[in-house]
């Protein structure tokens, strides 16, 4: 039986903890994109922005984490807005 070293112990504890924490901000990154998404198809402009803007927020704060990439979160805002932006134009 082979010996394990504490540091290995004490890493795979901290991916544990970080994968929880990365799983569960997706989670809720796919929750409110959804909800905005809903929104928007709905035609609703005002319950949409208010979503829109939530959910940006818990975007950016995902980045500021390094949970993703500031390339994707402005990625994935700025077509979160191009969805926003066309219930105006209907």
């Amino acid at each position: 039986l082979a010996k394990v070293h504490k540091s290995v112990v004490k890493r795979v504890k901290q991916d544990k903890r970080r994968q929880d924490r990365n799983v569960s901000y997706k989670s809720r990154i796919a929750s409110v994109t959804k909800k905005v998404l809903e929104l928007a198809g709905a035609g609703d402009k005002e319950k949409a922005l208010a979503e829109f803007k939530k959910a940006q927020a818990i975007i950016d704060s995902a980045a500021n984490k390094g949970i993703l990439h500031k390339n994707t979160v402005a990625r994935r805002v700025a077509r979160l807005g191009r969805s926003v932006a066309k219930i105006s134009a209907k």
